[in-house]
């Protein structure tokens, strides 16, 4: 009887620690998911530009400006977020709620003006990799400064 109740025993915690690294898993993917769609989507904002894009920097924060029309798409990093604008008189909304770091600039190429984008996810093991991430898009060649 003894020998069951220590079988069930490690048996229980095997189980448990499984569900929790399932749980974690998930959790990992979900945010590299919304990372991808995030990543997309400026993708989609900086192609559909029909200006140069820009970059400000005001009070150790910075703005990437994206005339698009009449508009212009604003990103910001805000309170280890990343935030955008889709005109100057839109809320703003969250792109990815925790980023442990994002860089937005132009990446020179020989014939095409692209940008990109670095965005960083917090890790809470030292261990693993660290999540980076790199996005790049292409500025349609009307637009190229």
């Amino acid at each position: 009887m003894s020998l069951l109740a220590v079988v069930m025993a490690l048996s229980m915690q095997v189980f448990f620690q499984s569900r929790e690294s399932s749980d974690q898993l998930r959790r990992h993917a979900d945010e590299i998911t919304r990372t991808l769609h995030a990543g997309e989507r400026w993708r989609d904002d900086v192609r559909s530009a029909t200006a140069p894009l820009h970059v400000r920097v005001t009070h150790n924060q910075a703005w990437l400006t994206i005339p698009r029309g009449t508009n212009l798409t604003v990103y910001t990093v805000f309170k280890s977020g990343v935030w955008r604008q889709e005109h100057a008189s839109a809320a703003w909304t969250p792109v990815h709620a925790v980023v442990k770091s994002s860089r937005m600039e132009p990446d020179a190429r020989a014939h095409v003006t692209a940008w990109r984008w670095e965005v960083e996810l917090p890790s809470k093991d030292s261990k693993q990799t660290k999540p980076l991430f790199t996005f790049l898009a292409v500025v349609p060649r009307t637009n190229a400064p």
